[in-house]
């Protein structure tokens, strides 16, 4: 196989849920030195890691275990694989185990998984790292396709407030990227689909439930892109 029938097999290698002839593929391009694919899988490693760094683990129900063992990723010397608890592995879990037949609707949350991933894997797609006072965390952004944001140590929202992400343009007002609320352990991930060209930054403020159709309060935080 070449390396572009290969490219789009990087985050699922990065994963351990490729298929064997993928994983076969791919390791024998490695093991050559290919530098396409060395490449390729680095990024898709860096990007598993950045996305494990920001959830907290959680232990899996042994129903759901014993699924994911025998139709995605087999253990080794029966031990749960330490990924499995991720949140990139969440979402190749609902990608890779939950996706429908082919002739069957594809449900809003599996769609927007995939879209996350679409932005993931895109290989223009900016990973841009912020440690603001009040949070920290990662922003895959995809000019094309949309943002990621990951982002943990959330500030505690008050009563009738929510977050709310703002595209920063590089002339014009901030548009609004949609509210989200964060996991009881202050973490959260906010997929922003659609084109985001010309952005010049993103932005989180604290804002009304329902959010403004334009910032209240001081952004807490900032990313250039």
């Amino acid at each position: 196989m070449t390396c572009e029938e290969l490219r789009l097999e990087y985050d699922a290698y990065a994963l351990g849920i490729a298929e064997r002839l993928e994983r076969e593929e791919l390791e024998a391009h490695l093991a050559r030195g290919c530098n396409a694919c060395t490449q390729g899988i680095a990024k898709a490693r860096s990007t598993v890691a950045a996305l494990s760094d920001m959830v907290a683990p959680v232990d899996p129900p042994s129903r759901l275990r014993r699924q994911i063992l025998a139709r995605v990723a087999p253990c080794v010397n029966g031990a749960w694989l330490p990924w499995a608890t991720s949140a990139a592995f969440a979402l190749a879990l609902a990608i890779s185990v939950l996706r429908p037949p082919v002739v069957a609707p594809v449900s809003p949350e599996l769609a927007r998984m995939e879209q996350a991933m679409a932005i993931l894997r895109d290989s223009v797609t900016q990973d841009v790292s912020f440690g603001e006072p009040a949070a920290r965390g990662r922003v895959f952004v995809s000019p094309a396709r949309g943002f990621v944001l990951i982002a943990a140590h959330l500030p505690k929202l008050a009563a009738g407030k929510t977050f709310q992400m703002w595209v920063i343009p590089a002339k014009g007002n901030p548009i609004s990227a949609g509210t989200f609320e964060s996991e009881a352990d202050a973490s959260a991930i906010h997929l922003r689909a659609g084109p985001v060209e010309g952005a010049a930054a993103v932005a989180v403020t604290v804002e009304p439930a329902g959010g403004s159709p334009q910032p209240t309060a001081t952004p807490f935080i900032v990313t250039k892109l």
